[in-house]
């Protein structure tokens, strides 16, 4: 969550507070804090939330990982400067959409959707996706992986190895969209894959566990 103080004047940040306020009869929540040259998350974002800004160029931006339900609302970013008594404040609201499942049942033959989505507040473009696949008695593989050209504003993605020919992206980059879909469905392709996005130096990973089920026989 982005929260730069744009300034003409060489002072530097004194103090940052990030505070969440998720409903009208919901009491202010403190996120973090920043206070010299310390940075302590608060209560339960502890462990998962941490400065990715540089201080040194008036950048307070929060990241906030293990995303839950209960963190949507609206997260007010309060700088402070050496010697000023002026405070610069920016809000972000998060909206934080249902889990996809992690569990998917599918038969041979048929093709299965499986969805992962970055949702994030900040305005980064995705430069790579991977999906990796670990059978039961298998070698972790390369399922496929899409990555952008900055200097061609193009992207490009490929499917590897047994999975070639068989799997497609069907997710918006654009919007943060790595979701891929499965074609003709084999008993080998059961077991984990993981999904990973990049956006810059910002990494979201996913695991789904895909259950296959033997062809159901025809009746005549």
């Amino acid at each position: 969550m982005g929260c730069v103080f744009q300034s003409t004047e060489d002072k530097c940040i004194f103090k940052i507070d990030w505070i969440l306020s998720s409903g009208e009869h919901a009491k202010d929540e403190y996120v973090l804090y920043y206070y010299s040259n310390l940075s302590v998350p608060i209560g339960r974002f502890q462990n998962r939330v941490q400065l990715m800004g540089d201080i040194l160029y008036n950048d307070g931006s929060l990241l906030l990982q293990d995303v839950q339900e209960a963190d949507q609302g609206t997260y007010t970013c309060e700088i402070r400067l050496k010697g000023e008594s002026q405070v610069f404040k920016k809000a972000v609201v998060l909206h934080v959409l249902p889990e996809e499942p992690k569990e998917l049942m599918v038969h041979v033959g048929e093709m299965i959707r499986m969805g992962c989505v970055f949702q994030s507040t900040e305005v980064k473009h995705v430069t790579k996706v991977e999906w990796i696949f670990s059978g039961r008695h298998a070698k972790e593989e390369l399922v496929f992986r899409y990555y952008h050209k900055l200097k061609m504003s193009v992207g490009h993605s490929r499917s590897w190895g047994h999975f070639q020919n068989r799997v497609n992206l069907v997710g918006d980059i654009f919007r943060n969209d790595g979701s891929i879909m499965l074609q003709g469905v084999r008993e080998s392709d059961g077991g984990n894959y993981t999904c990973s996005i990049h956006l810059g130096n910002l990494v979201f990973k996913k695991t789904i566990v895909l259950h296959v089920s033997p062809e159901e026989p025809r009746e005549w």
